[in-house]
């Protein structure tokens, strides 16, 4: 394969279509100069060809010889020795036609062959003249026979208008007209045989062969970033050659901007190799230059399908909250200024997310529990499922105090007193469909010491006196009741000493209990109620009935 700087015939009619036409040129290796446009095939002479026999076996027409003899500076077509190698522009050349296959689908996207348009569908071949239209969200690779591929973005919006292979070479052509969107590109690198690939788009024309870059187009504005190999944006006002990790972009009217570097790719090694959540919320650090952030998700390591595809302004990997479980291969590139994408990183993770862990409800988070049997309750699930309750006292449940499965009802009641401390619990769901899916969050609670206890009362002739141990710094509230369940307390007073004088209740059963109220705090825990018994006083009942029944007797 060789290449020269002079434009073959047809590739000088292209760039006189319009004053605002531009070209991008991308090549594996450039040994020639940077200005090279035009593209040649180089054909080893063998025993008994000439101009004529070579034109009717390789060219499009028969008509095409004079400018063989011509373009090689050949004084006698009747004596050129076997060896000699000719340069034959590759758009003078006769192809075969061949098509490309839908290699992998994601979403809906449509076929339109003529007047017929019919939904995309995995497996299918695309001819030369079908055009391909992409949905929102939908992405699809398009594998062409010499192993090339392209992805095709969402929202776009493409033509096949040429796809042959060269009848003297295995060299392949494909020439594919973007009307809009974008396009992930892995050429394949053509050693022999004067392959060709070529993206068209309302603003700029990207022929490269072994190139690996992306191309996303709109009606007024090509950008164009290079992977590997080397692509020259070129229009009438001038070019720029763009090496691996450089990038620019191509206005209607306007010289095409310097080379810019892409930004690198951002740091992901912190990121967890698993996730129970969804949607995927993961920092990584911040680049310098970087605007915003995109995040692909594909079902493999190769990316023939975007599966999910987000934009952010703060440097997170993101997804859509309705992310299946499986094991993804996650991308994200920086996004500079100019909108340009940059290199990117990538690394596998494993989303395990469903089913959603019921939403936990009582106690609540950060709650305190006085009660010494506590109830734990979260909201239930209509999938005949069941589920699975642990307690611990440390936020990693690296020790469990409780792992209770195969729960029926969305509530549990501790059997056994649960003693002063800091706890945490959580809960998982787990159905016949996907099993047991993630904890929910754990729910951290505090187990108070009890309040204290009231030591033996004094009852006087009209005072009852309450004294009580010392405890925190703060006052006291005491409440005096003559049912157990203190739903409707006759004493509720609240005091910094340590005793409490009230006047004496009625006759009869009372209970009393303390607690340790701290300003900004909540309340402590009521200690256990204790007992009192106010006994009856005769003897007092007795010095008002007999005077009034001598009253009554005189």
């Amino acid at each position: 394969m060789a290449m020269i700087l002079t434009p073959p015939p047809v590739l000088s009619r292209r760039r006189a279509h319009g004053p605002f036409s531009l070209f991008l040129v991308g090549v594996c290796c450039l040994t020639t100069a940077p200005s090279l446009v035009a593209e040649d095939f180089t054909y080893v002479v063998r025993p008994g060809d000439n101009p004529w026999t070579l034109t009717e076996r390789y060219l499009k027409s028969f008509n095409y010889w004079p400018r063989v003899q011509d373009y090689n500076n050949i004084l006698d077509p009747t004596a050129i020795r076997p060896g000699t190698k000719l340069l034959i522009p590759v758009g003078w050349m006769r192809g075969v036609a061949a098509v490309a296959q839908v290699t992998d689908l994601r979403g809906g996207a449509e076929l339109r062959r003529g007047a017929n348009i019919t939904p995309l569908k995995l497996g299918l071949t695309i001819s030369v003249g079908d055009v391909v239209r992409t949905g929102p969200g939908s992405t699809l690779t398009l594998e062409f026979p010499d192993g090339s591929r392209s992805l095709v973005g969402p929202d776009s919006e493409l033509r096949m208008a040429d796809l042959a292979r060269l009848r003297a070479s295995a060299g392949q052509q494909v020439h594919i007209e973007l009307q809009r969107g974008q396009l992930e590109n892995d050429v394949s690198s053509i050693r022999k045989g004067s392959g060709r690939f070529v993206i068209e788009t309302p603003a700029a024309v990207a022929a490269v062969r072994g190139t690996r870059f992306r191309v996303t187009s709109s009606s007024q504005e090509v950008r164009s970033e290079t992977l590997h190999g080397e692509v020259v944006l070129q229009n009438p006002a001038g070019k720029a050659i763009l090496r691996a990790g450089n990038g620019s972009l191509a206005q209607l009217g306007k010289t095409p901007a310097r080379p810019i570097a892409l930004l690198p790719g951002p740091k992901l090694d912190h990121l967890p190799a698993r996730v129970e959540r969804v949607p995927l919320d993961l920092e990584f650090p911040a680049l310098p230059g970087a605007l915003s952030y995109r995040t692909q998700l594909a079902p493999s390591a190769g990316f023939s399908v975007v599966v999910d595809d987000q934009i952010s302004t703060a440097p997170r990997a993101r997804s859509a909250a309705d992310l299946p479980d499986g094991r993804y291969r996650l991308r994200v590139r920086a996004i500079d200024r100019h909108g340009l994408e940059g290199l990117d990183a990538e690394r596998e993770i494993e989303v395990d997310a469903c089913p959603e862990p019921p939403l936990p409800s009582q106690p609540a988070a950060d709650g305190i529990v006085v009660v010494d049997n506590p109830e734990f309750r979260w909201a239930g699930s209509g999938e005949g499922a069941h589920y699975r309750f642990q307690l611990a006292n440390d936020a990693a449940f690296g020790s469990l105090l409780l792992d209770a499965d195969q729960l029926e009802e969305p509530h549990l009641t501790l059997t056994k007193p649960l003693p002063p401390g800091q706890y945490f619990w959580r809960v998982a769901l787990h159905t016949t469909s996907e099993g047991q899916g993630p904890f929910s969050d754990a729910q951290r609670f505090r187990r108070p010491p009890p309040g204290p206890l009231p030591e033996p009362p004094r009852i006087g002739s009209d005072t009852l006196e309450l004294r009580w141990r010392a405890g925190t710094d703060g006052s006291y509230q005491v409440q005096i009741s003559s049912d157990a369940t203190f739903a409707q307390p006759q004493v509720d007073r609240q005091t910094s000493e340590v005793m409490l004088s009230v006047d004496k209740p009625p006759a009869g059963v009372h209970y009393v209990r303390v607690r340790a109220v701290q300003a900004g705090k909540p309340p402590g825990a009521w200690g256990k109620p204790q007992q009192v018994e106010i006994p009856h006083d005769y003897w007092r009942a007795l010095s008002i009935l007999i005077p009034a029944l001598l009253i009554l007797a005189l």
